[in-house]
């Protein structure tokens, strides 16, 4: 191979291994990665279909509202397990006994 090949070769294989390296996050779920906020979730999931003084009167410890979520979940509010668990979380503190 002669060396202008051998250095195009290199070229390109650098090219390929970076663009790789650079989309190696987004394949792993980078998103994920980000923490949740609780209060945000609260808002966006919660709120949209019940009032402040429903969590007001509901006051409940963590293991009472990953009950109350879990019913949530499984009928009406489209939430996945790591969101369930901050939302928990930020009742149980916010809203907790």
């Amino acid at each position: 191979m002669n060396r202008f090949s051998r250095n195009s070769v290199i070229t390109v294989l650098c090219v390929v291994v970076s663009a790789v390296l650079l989309m190696l996050p987004n394949a792993f779920g980078e998103e994920k990665a980000k923490k949740l906020d609780g209060k945000a979730l609260f808002e966006q999931k919660c709120l949209k279909c019940h009032k402040n003084t429903k969590f007001k009167d509901l006051a409940s410890d963590r293991k009472g509202w990953v009950l109350t979520l879990s019913r949530m979940q499984r009928s009406t509010c489209p939430m996945n397990d790591e969101e369930l668990e901050v939302l928990a979380d930020y009742l149980s503190k916010t809203y907790g006994e």
